[in-house]
């Protein structure tokens, strides 16, 4: 009954991690454009003013709200530059997420936990993490897939014994899960702050 219970949390996780995939794949590219349709949200109403801004060139709806929703001291600049690309959503959620960490003082910086500060990134991060996650879903199918086998054989290598274990494996996938977590939640990050970097760039 133990060893069916741990095949279920093993084929649970099998399944979690394709999910993952999923969920950042459309996290990435379809939430912004879904919270951009509400229009009493924040990113609504910045994008209303943005492609009010980019049909007319008239900037004080934008500048106004921008005042409102990020505070006196941030650097309106970066909320005009956004406001000016074609895809003026994706750069002005990056700024309302991270708005607590964006420092204008003379120059863009970002604050960090633990108040260290940085330069945002001038390279773009995701191709690189979401080949991590992609690779972490095929590891945890291979150990999902490894556990089946060793039903009906067992691995003969006295230095891969633990591939027999249910246990073992069952453990790793949730471990890649945790993980896999951790690197959406790094890109996610990082990626935001590449578009404040973008942004910068632009009005420095």
């Amino acid at each position: 009954m133990l060893s069916v219970l741990m095949y279920l949390l093993i084929f649970l996780g099998v399944a979690i991690s394709v999910y993952q995939v999923y969920d950042i794949y459309y996290a990435q590219n379809f939430e912004d454009d879904e919270r951009r349709t509400l229009d009493d949200s924040p990113l609504g109403q910045l994008s209303r003013q943005a492609e009010q801004y980019a049909a007319t060139g008239e900037s004080k709806g934008l500048l106004d709200l921008v005042g409102r929703l990020f505070g006196a001291r941030f650097d309106k600049r970066l909320a005009l530059s956004a406001a000016s690309r074609p895809d003026a959503s994706q750069y002005l959620a990056a700024l309302l997420r991270r708005q607590r960490r964006i420092v204008s003082n003379g120059q863009v910086r970002v604050r960090h936990p633990l108040s260290w500060q940085t330069n945002p990134p001038v390279s773009d991060s995701r191709p690189v993490l979401l080949s991590l996650v992609l690779i972490n879903c095929l590891v945890v199918m291979f150990f999902g897939g490894l556990s089946l086998y060793t039903i009906a054989y067992q691995v003969p290598v006295a230095s891969l014994a633990w591939m027999n274990s249910e246990w073992i494996l069952m453990l790793l996938i949730y471990a890649v899960i945790a993980m896999t977590h951790g690197i959406s939640r790094l890109d996610a990050y990082l990626h935001d702050l590449y578009l404040i970097g973008t942004l910068n760039r632009t009005v420095g």
